[in-house]
């Protein structure tokens, strides 16, 4: 197997950092390791084990985590560039399998591995892991940057991670990458985010920062045709909350309005149910998926005041 760098960019946190950080030094092929390196924002020492194959880059000033990832980047030199973010706890085999599959095909230039869930996740993990891993042992044209091994030089000629995006930097280079060869998202191995949702307010308040940077995201980008409605929705749900308010003392309005409104989710809440990897009831379904679209018709609102401050500075 080709030398991989290992690059983890690092904000807060530090207990689950170590988790990764171990989970990285009991790989299986370890000796392919060439480097780990964490780009953190800490000024303060990270209670991180001393190794011959970590080293720690304070960058406090960092203004994004693409900055963060492209300066760990930089600082290695392995043919293979495994991103990790600060809270992922890798399976012993995951390099040995991502990397043979990386292998397995000349056009292939990513692989990452499918989500678990930690033993005592409750309904939410469980939920959000399912939705991980709807697209298994597929081609993909786009992915999570929680773990994914690439190509240093895939990696060089798509530039990088865009720095300009606080989120949904993943996928504006992962599909990106899409455009050079075959994103490949296995079952053969997995992880478990440590970090996950637990709750249905954490869904909440990360949905909204998640999908503040939906808009900006799009400049600049080929937007395939799964993503959307993503994109849509919000605009649908808002559509639908404005003709409620508007609609009082108008019976027709009111229930165009709530239809606009319980639509998506009922949808999305049905598709998901009728799979057979779900385990949740169709009322929890729902519930989920009413925050979920609160939260990203909030997030994308917030997000409009960033594409449009971009287009006048242009």
């Amino acid at each position: 197997m080709d030398a991989v760098d290992f690059v983890i960019p690092h904000m807060g946190r530090p207990e689950m950092l170590r988790s990764t950080v171990r989970s990285i030094l009991a790989q299986t092929r370890v000796e392919a390791i060439a480097s780990i390196t964490v780009v953190t924002k800490n000024e303060t020492e990270l209670p991180l084990c001393i190794h011959k194959k970590l080293r720690i880059i304070h960058a406090p000033e960092a203004t994004s985590i693409s900055e963060q990832r492209n300066r760990g980047v930089s600082s290695g030199q392995g043919p293979l560039i495994a991103f990790l973010d600060a809270d992922i706890e890798l399976a012993e085999d995951w390099l040995e399998v991502c990397g043979n599959l990386l292998a397995e095909k000349t056009g292939r230039v990513l692989v990452s591995a499918m989500q678990a869930h930690s033993l005592q996740a409750g309904r939410v993990e469980r939920l959000r892991t399912v939705l991980s891993n709807v697209n298994l042992d597929q081609p993909v044209q786009f992915l999570p940057g929680r773990n994914l091994l690439v190509k240093r030089s895939a990696h060089e000629q798509v530039g990088g991670f865009p720095e300009h995006l606080q989120t949904c930097e993943d996928y504006f280079y992962t599909e990106k990458l899409s455009q050079l060869g075959e994103l490949y998202y296995t079952s053969r191995t997995h992880y478990i985010h440590l970090g996950e949702d637990r709750s249905l307010g954490k869904t909440f308040t990360k949905e909204i920062w998640r999908s503040e940077y939906n808009l900006l995201s799009l400049t600049g980008r080929i937007v395939p045709l799964r993503e959307w409605p993503s994109i849509l929705l919000p605009f649908w749900m808002l559509a639908g909350f404005a003709i409620l308010l508007a609609g009082f003392g108008s019976k027709s309005l009111l229930i165009i309005g709530l239809v606009m409104v319980i639509l998506p989710p009922s949808l999305y809440s049905l598709r998901l149910y009728l799979k057979p990897k779900n385990d949740q009831s169709l009322p929890f379904l729902l519930l989920f998926y009413t925050v979920y679209f609160l939260a990203r018709t909030v997030g994308t609102m917030k997000g409009t005041r960033l594409l449009l401050t971009r287009k006048l500075t242009e």
